[in-house]
Order: structure tokens, then sequence, then C-alpha cells
């Protein structure tokens, strides 16, 4: 039986009783966000690059490039998210500094986002075939969007990890894991 919590819609401090009240799913995408800028400081530009055939089919360009337009998709004016819209071969795959500047940007907009905002509905686009081109709708809001946004660029983060293990660099040792793993570590 599927259990349905409000827990994500009380706010949270984050220890600091000056802070802004702020919703742990706004939080955890923003905590997610500056881990994928932390690593960007850490890594090069010919790493950000780095072809890691056979391994992956993309570079850290490229996964962060993907997980990227998954938040500019939900940030477009509207409650319309459509997340066919790519931008494959943008300069974002190869200039991490573009990556670093709209990283920031989300950061940013993410600050300014009201708990209200979280339970906006949203539709949302999205292919769902690989044998043809079909696109179905459907309807989701705010907050369960932003959480599957975090979680994807989480798993590609654990992307780009493989790249800089191939490379022999080493990582934060969260850098890549999903919350429910990290819980169960902690929990070990």
């Amino acid at each position: 039986m599927l259990v349905l919590s409000t827990q994500s819609l009380i706010p949270e401090r984050d220890g600091d009783a000056e802070a802004p009240i702020m919703s742990p799913v706004i939080s955890g995408a923003i905590e997610t966000l500056d881990q994928g800028l932390q690593f960007l400081t850490r890594i090069t530009d010919a790493q950000y690059g780095y072809d890691a055939q056979p391994y992956l089919s993309s570079s850290i360009g490229q996964h962060f490039r993907h997980w990227l337009d998954i938040f500019h998709a939900l940030f477009q004016e509207g409650s319309h998210v459509d997340y066919n819209q790519r931008r494959r071969g943008h300069e974002v795959e190869t200039q991490r500094q573009i990556a670093i500047e709209e990283i920031l940007y989300f950061i940013e907009r993410l600050k300014t986002t009201k708990t209200s905002d979280l339970i906006a509905p949203v539709v949302i686009a999205t292919e769902v075939s690989l044998k043809k081109s079909k696109v179905c709708l459907m309807s989701s809001t705010f907050e369960r969007e932003l959480t599957f946004a975090a979680l994807h660029a989480n798993h590609h983060f654990a992307m780009a990890k493989v790249v800089t293990t191939l490379l022999a660099i080493e990582t934060s040792d969260d850098f890549g894991l999903a919350p429910a793993t990290a819980t169960f570590i902690r929990g070990q």
C-alpha cells in the first residue's frame, strides 16, 4: 500500500534560526546542484570533455548538459514542462564555465521559490517509446518534478564519477549517491 506524506510541504530552517524557511525538496535540490558545482570546480576543461568510450558513450559535459536540460524544462514559464526539449551539441557540453553559470542560476531561482509554489500543478510532456515517436502528457506538481530533476542529476553525477575514476581523479564519497542510498549507508 502506498502511503502519501505531506512531510515535504513542511518547511525547515537548516539549523539557522535566522535563515528563511525552506522546503526540504528545495533545500535538497540546492544541495544536489551545489554538489555538481563543487565537482566542476575540481576538474579541468579537458576532463569535462573527455571521451570515455567504450565505457560510457557520453562525456561529463554531455551528462551535465542532459540533466541541466531537465532543469531548464522545469523552469520554463507557464505550467507546461517539455522534457523533450534538449540542447544536444550546445556549448555547455564542452565549456565547463557555462555549466557552472547555469547551476548558479538554478540555485538562485530555487532560493526564491516559495514553498507554496511546490504544489502548483504542471503538465509534463515526455517521450515514452523507443520504437516510435510517442509523446504523452501527464499531470504532476512542481514539487514532484523538482524532486525528479534533482534525482536525475544525481544519477548523471554517478556517470561522471565513472569518468573521473577512469582518469584517476578522486571525488567525494557521496558524489553520485542517491539520497536513499546515503540513508542506507548511514544506517550501516
